[in-house]
């Protein structure tokens, strides 16, 4: 029987160790750019939320807004978003605002729905040695607001209608696009769906 020499017993050994070293390093790194990318998404995810706070308690200067509600609870959305985001400026962000018509929300209600997302990216540190450059991080918010008044409400505009803000993220801030919406057909199944919501906890 043919035994194994002791030189060459040392040399699978280091072969072992070699392969276990890099999984554990390509393990390691993986670990620390998954934390780093779920901060990212943490501190995404805060900054919309502050986001719609910031539109909730400012409902009465929206509501009395004199030329488009549903633009200027874009730019409150948005400006609270540049305020609390320190990488706004390389991130893709959208901002979708709806009023529905006085005919569906009633004389006495004006009902906005809001659709915010921001789309970022993380630069991976360790992973990029295996190939992993970066990876995407995308936040949404769909949120509904109730200006409400005890008498009949100042609507601009009685029929449905609503603005888009959108900014690239190869766009500067202050490099934003503003699109208007005539139809229900212009925002998305899940903005539309929370503002049905909104409507039947008016009646």
């Amino acid at each position: 029987m043919n035994r194994l020499s002791k030189g060459c017993t040392r040399g699978q050994a280091l072969v072992m160790f070699v392969l276990v070293a890099a999984v554990l390093i390509m393990v390691l790194g993986l670990a620390i750019d998954a934390s780093g990318g779920w901060w990212k998404s943490q501190r995404q995810n805060d900054a919309i939320e502050i986001a719609k706070e910031a539109a909730l308690s400012r409902c009465n200067e929206i509501k009395f807004d004199d030329t488009d509600s549903t633009r200027a609870l874009d730019e409150v959305v948005y400006s609270s978003l540049a305020e609390n985001l320190s990488d706004l400026e390389g991130s893709e962000v959208s901002v979708t605002s709806w009023e529905v018509s006085a005919a569906k929300a009633g004389s006495m209600n004006r009902l906005i729905g809001v659709e915010v997302t921001v789309t970022g990216t993380y630069k991976c540190v360790f992973a990029q040695t295996f190939g992993f450059g970066s990876v995407p991080v995308k936040n949404t918010i769909i949120f509904t607001i109730n200006p409400y008044s005890s008498t009949e409400v100042w609507r601009q505009n009685t029929a449905g209608h609503g603005c888009k803000l959108v900014k690239s993220a190869d766009k500067a801030v202050g490099q934003e696009t503003y699109t208007t919406l005539d139809a229900t057909s212009d925002i998305s199944e899940a903005l539309s769906d929370a503002i049905d919501k909104g409507l039947a906890e008016l009646s």
